[in-house]
């Protein structure tokens, strides 16, 4: 009878514990995807000016007027640095898969392949830079 009594709390504690760590790992994604999607939008000719213009607060349409160019250029400057980063790294890659499969097994080989098949899906899952 102890044993049944038991049951009742434990249970409810557990589903207590069990909520709250699917809220934890909810919440904490939902904050890494945001800060994420800020520092990507940041990176982005359009983001970067919309974000430098919140910092700065121009006083007025004027001084605007002048620091618009100045950050669509900067901007612009910052998406194709960002662009060719990712083809300078893909470059690298591929430079060092034709030094390291004169020495992998078949299985590493296997490996390497399975691994950047996985890294292909999640980079064509985000978006490329716009190219102007």
């Amino acid at each position: 009878m102890a044993q049944r009594s038991m049951m009742k709390p434990l249970t409810l504690l557990l589903l207590t514990l069990f909520v709250g760590m699917i809220l934890g790992a909810a919440i904490t994604g939902r904050v890494v995807q945001s800060r994420l999607a800020k520092y990507n939008n940041f990176l982005s000719e359009a983001g970067f000016t919309q974000i430098m213009m919140d910092v700065i607060e121009p006083e007025s349409e004027g001084q605007r007027a002048k620091l618009l160019p100045i950050l669509e250029e900067t901007g612009q400057h910052i998406q194709e640095t960002k662009a060719n980063a990712r083809t300078d790294i893909l470059l690298h890659y591929r430079e060092l898969e034709a030094e390291l499969l004169p020495i992998l097994s078949e299985e590493q080989k296997n490996r390497l392949q399975s691994w950047r098949e996985k890294l292909r899906v999640r980079l064509d899952e985000h978006p490329k830079p716009e190219n102007r």
